[in-house]
């Protein structure tokens, strides 16, 4: 193996080790020493890809948000969109498959840099064009989920953003109110929503 290429997978590690660490002890606990031991890196290896905490959060934040923007379609949500016989039924799955999204760890890793962003300029910093990036991506792809034929109903633009802040508001919920999310009040009420203003 190359130094580059040592040099890659030796990053790659740490930023794993960072997001589990976030995802288990949230921001405030996370440290450089407990991300060390996750990553299972000595300390001058570490301090050489990344020589302080906030640099190592930062570029944190953006693996993040890489990982987002990169992950495909899920294949057993490509089979059932498939399957379906409607436009209702469409509606149905994509609504599934979105509130799914906001289970991934992926989400809560992020949520933990949102808040601390609030006081933390450079973090914030690095954020902001990321979550542009991201919000352009979850866009296109909720727009992929419904299909051509219900994102050319005239309501689909106003309710797009509904069902997206709808269940990541709902989302935030669970981080102190632990409940089985496929039982989700709301899940009946964002398909009523949906089926109401894109088949009316």
């Amino acid at each position: 193996m190359t130094t580059s290429a040592r040099g890659l997978e030796s990053r790659s590690r740490i930023l794993d080790a960072a997001v589990t660490c976030l995802l288990r002890d949230g921001y405030a606990r996370t440290s450089t020493m407990s991300i060390q031991a996750e990553a299972g890196m000595s300390r001058g290896r570490m301090l050489h890809q990344f020589p302080s905490k906030e640099e190592l959060l930062v570029a944190a934040a953006h693996h993040i948000f890489a990982a987002q923007l990169e992950a495909p379609v899920p294949g057993p949500l490509t089979s059932r969109i498939a399957e379906v016989s409607g436009p209702g039924e469409r509606i149905a799955v994509v609504v599934d498959c979105l509130w799914a999204s906001f289970q991934e760890p992926s989400f809560w890793a992020a949520t933990e840099l949102w808040v601390a962003a609030r006081t933390e300029p450079a973090l914030a910093e690095a954020i902001a064009p990321a979550e542009r990036r991201l919000g352009r991506a979850i866009r296109e792809r909720m727009d992929q989920l419904f299909g051509p034929d219900l994102v050319a109903r005239p309501l689909y633009l106003p309710v797009r953003p509904v069902l997206f802040t709808s269940m990541r508001g709902t989302a935030l919920s669970y981080a102190f109110d632990i409940r089985d999310p496929r039982t989700e009040p709301m899940l009946e009420h964002w398909n009523e929503i949906a089926r109401h203003a894109l088949l009316s």
